[in-house]
């Protein structure tokens, strides 16, 4: 990946996007576009970063990755200053006990930490069960001394997320906070810096979308406008190499094995073999994943908008999903790039989408 590249998914994982509460992240990827020489762009109701390249082509082409990440939202303020949040999307409440969180505050960012009860003043059968199983039964410090106090820097419904940056690992890996997905939406928007000065067959539509994690919002409000015949979702997906008991049911999902494509009703047979076809000629080595429901990711959402589009998924596999520290092999990322951007290229105008017929 270049310094360049990698450069702006540090900004981009660095910068909160709590579901919901997206448009920092958006702002980072817009100008990021515009750098690129991308004209065609701009923020819509709902929230999703939306560009295009060579809008007038009949064949519309959607690439979406959701920039929206886990993060939490201020439910309530006790006499004592304490706080207490509820979850925006899937939370695993045991992962967050004792660690940092940045609130974005009434003034701007506020710094705080879900307090946890001294193992020393626990009794050996509390001991055994001490991780939380609910937000409601841990607070957040941020030093206030009572609910006034902490009025003034916070109010209720001001978003958060945990503050857990980005951390190199060994081999190319990269732990951080977030990645489910800032990183689909950072794929799709370097496919388009790449694309921007490249002849296409298609109209390409990109889409950052919105509230993923709540539902799949901003994938259903952007396709429903886009109309797009063909759609092509970058999530992650779950990595089965550290937990290997998991390959059972996701498949063999290794980091640094190459992009995942998806396998399963829900994908399209024409794309899906495109796809493949162009890992071939590139000597990619991609991984196959077997789905035998779509609606987890935001190609079900194009797939199931108007009359629908014909829809193929790309994944990076992740390990500890949903944690202050999943992981991700920076090969992956790149790789992922580089067969999207050849298969957008590959698909001529007159694609024929439909079975053959009776």
């Amino acid at each position: 990946m270049t310094n360049e590249a990698c450069d702006l998914l540090k900004k981009l994982v660095a910068t909160p996007t709590p579901t919901g509460f997206e448009y920092d992240g958006m702002k980072v990827l817009a100008d990021a576009l515009k750098q690129a020489g991308v004209k065609d762009i701009e923020i819509d109701i709902h929230g999703n970063l939306r560009a295009c390249l060579n809008r007038e082509a009949p064949l519309r082409v959607m690439i979406e990755g959701h920039c929206d990440e886990i993060g939490f939202i201020v439910q309530h303020i006790d006499d004592d200053g304490f706080l207490y949040v509820s979850a925006l999307g899937g939370v695993t409440v045991p992962t967050v006990l004792s660690e940092r969180i940045i609130i974005q505050g009434k003034n701007g960012p506020v710094n705080g930490v879900f307090g946890g009860r001294p193992i020393h003043l626990m009794s050996p059968k509390e001991r055994e069960n001490c991780a939380p199983k609910e937000l409601t039964d841990i607070f957040v410090d941020i030093g206030a001394t009572n609910r006034e106090d902490a009025l003034k820097r916070v109010s209720l419904g001001d978003c958060a997320v945990v503050d857990s940056g980005w951390r190199p690992l060994g081999n190319d890996r990269v732990a951080c906070r977030g990645f489910d997905n800032r990183v689909g939406a950072f794929i799709v928007t370097e496919v388009m810096k790449r694309l921007v000065n490249q002849k296409l067959n298609i109209a390409l539509h990109m889409v950052a979308s919105v509230q993923e994690e709540v539902g799949l919002i901003g994938g259903y409000t952007s396709a429903y406008d886009i109309n797009p015949q063909i759609g092509l979702c970058v999530d992650v997906t779950f990595a089965s190499d550290a937990q290997k008991e998991d390959k059972k049911s996701v498949g063999d999902i290794r980091l640094g094995k190459g992009p995942v494509v998806g396998c399963g009703p829900t994908y399209h047979k024409g794309v899906r073999e495109l796809i493949i076809g162009e890992a071939e000629k590139m000597k990619m080595e991609t991984q196959i994943q077997v789905r035998s429901r779509g609606n987890g990711t935001c190609a079900f959402a194009m797939r199931m908008t108007r009359s629908g589009a014909a829809v193929a998924q790309f994944s990076i596999p992740l390990r500890y999903m949903h944690s202050p520290i999943e992981t991700l092999s920076l090969s992956d990322v790149e790789k992922t790039i580089d067969l999207m951007a050849a298969t957008i290229l590959a698909i001529p105008a007159d694609m024929n989408l439909c079975p053959v017929q009776p």
